[in-house]
């Protein structure tokens, strides 16, 4: 009930009390007070203490009206204060968090500067809340690299804290990639412990995982070829296999000719390469003509060449034409 309802309507009241009780008995009661002898009606002696009281309450609402009143307005301004803030923090500008004069905007606008798109800004930003700040202090702690313990905060697995701590634990030790690959729903994550395991494990525990493979997963997997110590043993119809699942362009087919004519005897990467030729004849032409310049097969080259058509392998009929010319060069100045 509104003050004003309220002043109307004990006024009503109290008046109506009056006549009831004046009404019921007129007769009069005298009481001496200060010496002075009071002869008033019984519904006069009645009414008074009602009136005070009634007095009172009003005063009792004016003042804790007054308080809200200075509350509701407290919260108003915390509120513009806070809404400009947030366009500040936004926008990466400079917030202060102290200024907010109403408790429920004192929490919001200690937080409101983590907004900042800074994280530098924000790295020792402190709040009186403990619950916030060990969440702070965690997300920190694993943008930072660390690796921490996050199953109080009951967080799913494809959370970004959770899987960011999974990729620094996996940069400190790379066969933690096995931990997540056994459970593993982020496709962005999977890859990169695929990756991580490619580094040392072997070509059976590395298929066994159903991650769609990359190019730099291949990559690495070539690298380990014929490697000392850490060596890998991948068949023809394995590297085959890996690149009926990538996008090889015919700047990829050279660039793996490169790598295994270092890595593989001629015999093998010449048949390998007639296999891809025949699987890619529009991509792997160029690695197999490029194996073949390399290796003085010149002839067999020219018999390729000589069964495509005009348009095809501008670079490679050049480069025959400098052979039947009597010149020699390096074939890699032509594939930068």
């Amino acid at each position: 009930m509104g003050l004003k309802k309220y002043i109307i309507f004990g006024a009503l009241f109290l008046i109506a009390m009056g006549v009831g009780i004046y009404s019921y008995t007129g007769e009069y009661y005298a009481m001496p007070i200060a010496g002075i002898t009071l002869r008033l009606p019984v519904a006069v002696w009645v009414m008074i203490p009602a009136f005070l009281l009634y007095l009172m309450t009003i005063m009792h609402l004016i003042f804790y009206g007054a308080v809200t009143f200075g509350k509701l307005r407290a919260v108003k301004k915390d509120s513009e204060k806070f809404v400009e803030n947030a366009k500040r923090a936004l926008l990466g500008k400079q917030v202060s968090s102290e200024g907010y004069k109403s408790e429920a905007f004192k929490l919001p606008g200690a937080i409101l500067p983590l907004l900042n798109i800074d994280p530098k800004r924000s790295a020792h930003h402190r709040v009186y809340d403990d619950g916030i700040q060990d969440i702070l202090e965690a997300k920190q702690r694993v943008r930072d690299g660390e690796v921490i313990d996050l199953s109080k905060f009951n967080l799913l697995p494809d959370n970004a804290l959770v899987l960011k701590n999974a990729e620094n634990a996996l940069a400190q030790d790379k066969t933690y990639a096995t931990t997540i690959l056994k459970k593993c729903e982020d496709k962005e994550l999977c890859q990169k412990a695929h990756l991580a395991l490619a580094e040392f494990a072997s070509l059976d525990e590395i298929k066994k995982y159903n991650v769609e493979p990359t190019k730099d997963l291949f990559d690495r997997l070539v690298d380990r070829i014929g490697d000392k110590e850490n060596p890998i043993d991948m068949s023809d119809d394995d590297i085959i296999e890996y690149i009926h699942k990538l996008n090889f362009t015919k700047e990829d087919f050279i660039a793996l000719a490169k790598k295994l004519k270092l890595k593989l005897n001629p015999d093998r990467l010449i048949l390998l390469f007639e296999k891809l030729a025949h699987e890619f004849p529009h991509e792997a032409g160029d690695g197999y003509l490029y194996l073949l310049f390399e290796l003085q097969m010149v002839d067999t080259a020219r018999e390729y060449l000589e069964n495509s058509s005009e348009e095809e392998y501008p670079v490679f009929k050049y480069l025959l034409f400098l052979k039947d010319s009597g010149k020699n060069f390096d074939t890699d100045l032509f594939f930068k």
